[in-house]
C-alpha cells in the first residue's frame, strides 16, 4: 500500500510540476502567448528557410508550441488560423483517446469484444473466430481479418475475412479501426462528433467535425485544434488544471508499444526510439527507430499527405503540420523524418555535421531490370526486402540489377552508421 501511495504522489507531483511549466491559451479564443528567437536561440535566417522548406512541400500550416508557447506558426497558399484541414490517419489518436474516455466511464472495455456493440456478422468470419476480436484488436491493428482483400478500406461485412488469430499478426488495415467510431457510437449513444466533442475538444478550446468519407470517416479541425490536442497529451492528459484524460493507465498504454509484432506502435499513435517498427502496406520488420534522429521519447500522429502531429516530453515541444501530398505515402514517415531534420536546423547553434542525414530516392520507381541508388553519399549497406520481409540483396554498389526478382512490391534500405532510410520500388 505504501508503494502504490508514494507511486500516485510522485505521479500527481509530476503531473502538477509540468502544468506549471507549460501555458495553456484560454479555450475558444485566437489569444495564445508566443516565444520569441531569442528565447529559442534560433535565427532569422534559418525561420526563413524552414518556411521554404513547409512551402516546397506543400504544407497548409505548421505550427511550433514550445513549453505551449506558440514558437512558430505560418501559413500557405489561402490558408489561414480559421481554416479547417482534415487530419486523415493522424485522426486515429482521437479515436483512440475517445476509447479511453468512455473506457474509465464505463461505458466500454477494451477487451470487450466487438460483436458486443456492431452486433453479430459485423464481419465474414464464422461465429467462433468474430467472437475472438476484441476493441483492442481493433486499437493495435491486431484483428487477424485479411488485409489482402481487394479494398483495404472496406469495412462491410463481405470485405471482412478472417485471415489470421487476433494478435498474432500486425498490419495497417483500415477497415477494423474505421468500425471503431460505430462502436464508440453504440457504447455512449451519441453521434461520433457530438461525443467528441463533449467528451473532449469542447474542454480543450476547440471544436472538431467527423465526416463520413469512402475509406471512413475524417476528423476536421483548424491546426491550432490539432495543437491544442498536442498540448493536452503533452501534459499527460491534463488541460490546464483539468483532467480530460483521468486514466493514466489507458494513456500511458496508449503511447507505449502495444505488442510485440510492430513494437512502434501503440493505441493508433506511431512510437519513435524502439528497436523495431513496421510501416503501412508491409509485414517488414525494419530495425532502428521510426525517425532516426528525433528524440526516443517522441510519438506521433500520422497521416495521408502529411497531417502530422508530434509530441515530445522531453522537449516540451509540439510539432503540427496539415497539408498537401508531400510524397505519396500512406503514412508519409519518410516526410516526417525530413521535417524533423528540418526543426533541427531553426538552431543558430547547429552544425553542418548535427543536420548532415541519409539522402537518397531510387530509380526508377517502375523497375524491369535494375535501380540506381540517387545520391550523392556513400553507404555501409543497401538491403532490398520484400513484402514479406525477406532479405533478398545486401550490396554497397549504387546500380543494382533486379532482373532476377519476381514482379512485385519492393523496399530498399540505405544504412549510414546508425542511421537508415527506406524507400520503394515496384518491379514488373
Amino acid at each position: 500500500m505504501k508503494i502504490i501511495h508514494w507511486t500516485l504522489l510522485l505521479c500527481f507531483l509530476s503531473i502538477h510540476l509540468n502544468a506549471q511549466e507549460l501555458y495553456f491559451p484560454p479555450n475558444f479564443s485566437e489569444e495564445w502567448e508566443t516565444t520569441s528567437l531569442e528565447e529559442l536561440n534560433w535565427c532569422e535566417e534559418n525561420v526563413a528557410d524552414f518556411d521554404v522548406f513547409l512551402e516546397e512541400t506543400n504544407t497548409k500550416a505548421c505550427i511550433i508550441l514550445k513549453d505551449g508557447k506558440i514558437a512558430h506558426e505560418s501559413y500557405f497558399d489561402d490558408f489561414d488560423l480559421g481554416k479547417s484541414w482534415y487530419w486523415a490517419s493522424a485522426g486515429k489518436t482521437i479515436t483512440s483517446t475517445m476509447i479511453g474516455i468512455l473506457q474509465e466511464e464505463g461505458a466500454l472495455s477494451i477487451t470487450d469484444k466487438t460483436s458486443q456493440y456492431l452486433g453479430e456478422s459485423w464481419t465474414n468470419c464464422d461465429e467462433l473466430n468474430e467472437e475472438k476480436i476484441t476493441i483492442w484488436h481493433q486499437l493495435t491493428m491486431t484483428s487477424g481479418l485479411d488485409y489482402t482483400v481487394d479494398d483495404n478500406f472496406c469495412f462491410e461485412p463481405e470485405c471482412l475475412l478472417c485471415l489470421n488469430e487476433p494478435g498474432e499478426e500486425w498490419f495497417y488495415h483500415n477497415a477494423p479501426y474505421s468500425l471503431l467510431s460505430y462502436v464508440i457510437e453504440s457504447a455512449s449513444e451519441q453521434g461520433y462528433t457530438a461525443v467528441t466533442n463533449s467528451k473532449l475538444t469542447n474542454r480543450i478550446g476547440f471544436i472538431g467535425l467527423w465526416t463520413n468519407a469512402n475509406s471512413g470517416r475524417l476528423f476536421f479541425s483548424t491546426a491550432r485544434g490539432m495543437a491544442r490536442f498536442g498540448l493536452l497529451m503533452l501534459n499527460s492528459g491534463n488541460w490546464d488544471g483539468e483532467d480530460v484524460i483521468t486514466d493514466k493507465e489507458y494513456l500511458n498504454d496508449m503511447i507505449n508499444t502495444s505488442q510485440e509484432i510492430n513494437k512502434a506502435y501503440g493505441y493508433l499513435w506511431w512510437l519513435n526510439g524502439k528497436e523495431s517498427y513496421r510501416l503501412p502496406g508491409t509485414t517488414i520488420t525494419f530495425p532502428g527507430k521510426i525517425i532516426q534522429n528525433a528524440p526516443d521519447d517522441l510519438y506521433a500522429a500520422i497521416g495521408k499527405n502529411g497531417q502530422i502531429l508530434m509530441v515530445v516530453p522531453s522537449e516540451n515541444l509540439v510539432v503540427v503540420r496539415m497539408g498537401n501530398n508531400p510524397d505519396n505515402s500512406l503514412v508519409p514517415t519518410t516526410y516526417v523524418n525530413e521535417l524533423w531534420n528540418e526543426y533541427e536546423k531553426l538552431s543558430c547553434t547547429v552544425s553542418s555535421d548535427d543536420t548532415e542525414q541519409i539522402d537518397f530516392s531510387v530509380r526508377p520507381k517502375l523497375a524491369w531490370n535494375r535501380i540506381w541508388i540517387n545520391s550523392d553519399q556513400d553507404f555501409d549497406a543497401i538491403r532490398i526486402f520484400d513484402t514479406s520481409g525477406n532479405l533478398l540483396v545486401t550490396t554497397r554498389e549504387q546500380k543494382i540489377n533486379v532482373s532476377d526478382l519476381a514482379k512485385g512490391l519492393y523496399f530498399v534500405q540505405a544504412t549510414k552508421g546508425r542511421k537508415s532510410v527506406t524507400q520503394k520500388f515496384f518491379k514488373y
